[in-house]
Order: C-alpha cells, then structure tokens, then sequence
C-alpha cells in the first residue's frame, strides 16, 4: 500500500487543501491520489459503482441474440438484445459458482452455457437449464433464478449500464444544460458509428478526462494534428455543479490538414466553419463534435495504473451508403489513432511521474479551468464525510 494513502483524515485533508484553493491558488492532485490502491477501490465503489457508465451504441446490437461481454470496474456484465428487440444487461456470473457464463468479446447466441457446469440461461438472463438438479429441487428455486440484473437506459442511441439498483434513472443522472446542447446541436441518435478504436492505456484513469478538457496542451501537443485551428485564449467553458462542464469552441475536423471528406451534417449547416462543441458526461464519456462528425471518448479503470479507452467516430446514417465511405473513414480513423497516440505518451509520462519520490503538484492556470472544477467534484465525491469539505 502507498504509505501515502495510510495517512491520517487530518494528514490527507492537509495536502489536499491546495486542490480546493481558488483556480489561481490551486494545485493539482498530489501523486499518491493517481498511484495508491487504497485509493483506486474507493473510486470504483463511490464513482464507477454509482454512475451511469456509457457502454455502447444500440447500432452494434442489430439483431436478437446479439450480445457483448465485458468487465466494467472489474465487473463482468453482459449487454444482450433479447427475442423481442429489447437490450437488457446483466451481471456475467453464473449463479452456481460465480464463473462467467461467456468469455469477454461480442457475437451473437441463442442462449448461455456456462462452460463449468453447463448451467444454461436465455438471453434475458433466466436460468433454463441445469444439469443433474434432481436432488435440490426443493432446496434451491430453480423457476425465478436468473443472472443478477443491472440496470441499462439509452440516451441518443447511446447505451449506459448502472450497477446500482438504488440510482436515480438516466434521464435524471443526464439532467444538463450541456447534455441538452448536445442532444439538440449534435443529434447523436441520428448517427451511427463508423469506426471504434479500442486500446488500453498505463496510466490512471483519472488523467484520461483530465487530458481531454486540459487545453493547456493543445497547442504543444497536437500543433501539427487538429490544433491548427484551435483557440486556446478564451475557451468558453461553461461550468455546472457536480463537476460538469460544456464549451462552443474553434477548431479545425479531425482529418489531415483539417479538411473534411464529407459535407456537413445537415443538423450542423449553419454552424460557423470551425465550429466545435464539447460536454462531460460524468465521469468518464468526453463527447466532441465537429460540423462533419461526432467522436466522444469513454474510459474505464481496469487497474489502479492500467485503462481502457474507447473512441466512437460516428456519421450521420444516411452517409454509409455514400460512394467510398469506407475508404474515406478510414482517413478519419487512422488520424484518430495519430491525436491519440499523441496523448497516451504524455500520459504515460504523467503516470511515471507524479510517482517519482520528487514530484510535487503544481499551479493551475486559467486554460485548466475545467480540470480545478472537474477535480474539486471529484473529491467532493471521494470524501463527502467533510474529510476535505470546502
């Protein structure tokens, strides 16, 4: 364990009293709240347990039986589209001896089998079937079993799970004047994803939605990439309480040299020629729009120094039966894959160092406005006790 996270409420509520200062006295995190363990599993248990997580798009579920297995924060969780057209998601644990009852990865079933003992489950979860039973029928209730439900809502063709029964429900938990622009100005629900770019990243997960609202390095970073036509002064953050925050900005479509290979959006026709928007969904989906296209990056933990990012570039559906659309994303995939690559060497480099015995947090500065307020939310919510109240 960090001896750092063993420290007392007084000792810690003392180091991170620079976070909580004004954005022109602040600092950032100290290290050991991107390197300790101790600190790690509360994050899953009081954020990633508690949220709403974005997990996928109904587009990839086209038909009955189609499904994907993943682990979510550690959770194995199965998001299945059922006989009857519904999506529905369940925790991915046999009830007879906890193992998956299908491997992580998507593909298309008629049922689960789990590959112990061959109990067997519909693709609503149900237990249908189950081996050599006869002696404890009376003892364990066959005819209600099923794998534990986890609660699955959709917002603009977007899929979020919540492995809270107790959550408020996703129109609530999405209740936001960012959200609302995103949904009126962007349409996702009238786009489709074109590619998705899956990688996992040695960094903490924290630093993923920092990078991303930090526009501090935009300029350095991605100068010869998107940032061309970037404006950094005067970035219009609008922030809003529970860490979140929305911004209309400048900047060029992610393509090479800023050019796009598709017309507009036909919902984004009168948007100024760079025009580009940005929101949080908490706490871990950093959407971006351009006039030709939507790309919104989601993150997961799967160690205290391990992540895994997903990035969506989504057209309007109409355009997938346009002359060379598949040669033609790929030009927008592949420099995805660039700007990303750009960032995961500096964040690989934030994760080495702020564990170096001689890292010492700090200043915030004005372009890392979202960042201070995004953070101060984030420790609102790890210690609502008044361990670090403001």
């Amino acid at each position: 364990m960090n001896a750092k996270s063993k420290k007392s409420n007084n000792g810690r509520n003392g180091e991170l009293a620079p976070t909580r200062a004004d954005l022109y006295g602040a600092r950032h995190l100290p290290g050991y709240m991107y390197t300790s363990r101790d600190i790690f599993d509360e994050e899953i248990e009081k954020i990633f347990m508690k949220d709403w997580l974005c997990v996928g798009r109904v587009e990839q579920f086209p038909n009955a039986g189609d499904y994907r297995a993943m682990r979510i924060a550690g959770e194995p969780v199965i998001i299945c589209k059922g006989k009857g057209g519904e999506l529905t998601a369940f925790s991915n644990v046999c009830k007879h001896r906890g193992v998956e009852v299908t491997p992580v990865g998507s593909g298309n079933a008629k049922e689960f089998s789990c590959p112990y003992h061959g109990w067997l489950y519909d693709l609503e979860g149900k237990l249908v079937g189950a081996p050599f039973n006869k002696e404890i029928r009376e003892t364990f209730d066959f005819k209600t079993c099923r794998l534990n439900p986890v609660q699955l809502g959709i917002w603009e063709g977007y899929i979020f799970i919540n492995f809270d029964p107790a959550a408020v429900g996703l129109e609530a938990f999405l209740d936001d004047a960012g959200v609302d622009i995103c949904a009126e100005d962007c349409q996702p629900g009238r786009t489709m994803i074109a590619d998705e770019y899956t990688f996992d990243l040695e960094c903490n997960w924290k630093f993923v939605p920092e990078n991303l609202m930090d526009i501090y390095h935009a300029k350095a970073i991605h100068g010869d990439s998107f940032a061309k036509h970037f404006t950094m002064d005067g970035f219009g953050f609008e922030l809003a309480p529970g860490g979140k925050y929305h911004a209309t900005y400048e900047s060029s479509t992610m393509a090479p040299d800023g050019l796009a290979l598709f017309e507009r959006m036909p919902w984004t026709k009168d948007k100024p020629e760079y025009w580009a928007y940005t929101v949080l969904i908490r706490p871990t989906m950093n959407f971006f729009a351009r006039p030709d296209l939507l790309q919104p990056w989601v993150c997961y933990p799967l160690d205290v120094n391990l992540t895994r990012i997903t990035i969506w570039t989504q057209f309007p559906s109409e355009y997938f039966e346009q002359p060379a659309f598949r040669e033609r994303t790929k030009v927008y995939a592949d420099f995805i894959r660039l700007v990303a690559a750009e960032d995961a060497d500096m964040m690989r480099s934030l994760q080495n160092g702020v564990g170096a015995r001689k890292f010492e947090p700090g200043p915030t500065v004005h372009l890392e406005k979202a960042i201070h307020h995004n953070l101060n939310y984030y420790l609102d919510r790890m210690y609502s006790d008044g361990e670090t109240g403001r």
